[in-house]
Formats: structure tokens, sequence, C-alpha cells
């Protein structure tokens, strides 16, 4: 699910290490011509250009990597003396010291930016699935494609490697997914801001009306983080199950 990981892709992390890497020797180069006609705020300003350049198209680590290669790039090329890393005068040193400060903290504004909108956009999915599902249990849709569709939903939801439902007796016992979404035992890893499904998989019981009608058994991936939202989201999803078999049950 794309709205999971708020990472770039691997081409756009190769692209910001390439802006790292290059961007601030780019401009040094453009700039060096000019350096004694230029004020220094006017070439620190360039330079956190490309810092934000280099954390907007990769990540937080070649925002950083830009910042500390555009202040090394300023110190060498526009500090007394030139093409050297020493400096001379002691406003050289402040200014070379913020555009790195300056520089790191970009980044990381950038990072976080990123990631708050990859959460955003997450939530609205968690809506639409839960809107999904209920729509189709308050239209009284049968119960059987209710569960059908819950399973591709919780499937897409937590990156599911399958999802098989399974109804009484049970031949195993597995760990569940509360409403609260904590999950008791171990066997977790974590990835990305987020704590594993267990690897040998995990229950949702349906239960409505005191009847426990069945149960949804999730093998995950093992390299995919599911946050607590998406986990009591998941539980919802069930639980409109658990409402349309007791209606049908009722009915029957």
């Amino acid at each position: 699910m794309a709205q999971r990981d708020p990472a770039p892709s691997d081409a756009a992390r190769a692209v910001g290490l390439a802006v790292a890497a290059f961007g601030p020797l780019l401009v040094a180069g453009v700039l060096v011509p000019f350096r004694d006609d230029l004020a220094s705020a006017n070439v620190v300003l360039v330079f956190v250009l490309v810092v934000v350049a280099g954390a907007a198209v990769g990540t937080r680590v070649s925002g950083a990597l830009t910042a500390v290669i555009a202040a090394m790039s300023y110190d060498f090329f526009f500090t007394h003396p030139y093409q050297s890393l020493k400096i001379n005068d002691a406003n050289d040193v402040e200014t070379t010291l913020l555009l790195l400060a300056i520089g790191l903290i970009v980044a990381e504004i950038v990072a976080f930016t990123r990631r708050h909108r990859a959460e955003a956009a997450t939530r609205g999915d968690e809506i639409d699935r839960l809107r999904r599902i209920a729509e189709q249990v308050a239209t009284g849709g049968d119960a059987d494609d209710v569960l059908l569709a819950v399973q591709a939903e919780l499937t897409g939801l937590l990156s599911l490697t399958d999802c098989r439902w399974e109804t009484p007796p049970f031949t195993s016992t597995l760990p569940q997914i509360q409403r609260t979404g904590a999950i008791e035992g171990e066997h977790r890893r974590w990835v990305a801001g987020n704590f594993t499904l267990p690897a040998f998989g995990v229950e949702i019981p349906v239960v409505a009306r005191g009847t426990n009608f069945g149960r949804f058994v999730l093998i995950p991936d093992p390299n995919v983080g599911v946050s607590i939202e998406e986990r009591i989201v998941a539980v919802a999803l069930v639980d409109q199950l658990g409402a349309a078999l007791a209606a049908g049950s009722s009915a029957a």
C-alpha cells in the first residue's frame, strides 16, 4: 500500500543522494567566479536551496548529507584561505556553522512534513475502507460478500501475505489483535517506525451478540510495520462483519 511507507522510492533516494553529492559542488562551481561580488548571505541562501532540494526529493539522510557537503563547499570555496578547510575569519566560522545548522534543520522539517503528509493520506485510506464495508452492511449486503470484502480490506490495510477465514473449532492458538490495537506476546520487529505483526500469524475473532462466528488468521509481510491505528481499524472492519453475520443469523 503506497500510503504505508512515507519514504521515497529507490529512484528518489538515488536522486536525493546525487543532489547531496554533486549539488553543492555544482553551485560552488557556478558561483566561484563571482564570489568577490556576492554577499556571504546570498551564497548561503543558494546553498540552503540545494539542501531543500536534496531533502525534498530524497530522505532525511540525503538532506543532512547535502547540508554537510554544502557547509564544506562554502568553507572550501568562499572563505579565506580559499581551497582550504581552514577559516581565518571568525565571522566566516559562524556563517559556515550557521549554514550547517540551517541545512540540518531544513532537512528535518522536510522529512517531518513528508511523514505527516503520508500519515494523513493513510488515515484517509483507512476511513475509505471502513466506509465501504459500512455501506455494504447498511444496505443489507450478503454476509458472504461482506466476508470477502473484509478479507480484501484487511489484506490491503495490513499488507498481508495471506488472510484466511476459519470457523470453530480452531486447530491452533494465535495471539489476538485486541480492540485497543494491542497484541500480546513477542516475535515482533521494529520496522520503519512501527512494529510488525507476529511472523507466524495473528488472529482477529469475529464475535457479535455473544456468538463467536469465526476468526480471520492474518499472515503478515515480515518486513512491513503496522501502526496501532491500522490495527484498530482492522478490528473495526471485522466488527462490521460480525454485525452482518449476527443480522443474518437472526433473520434465519
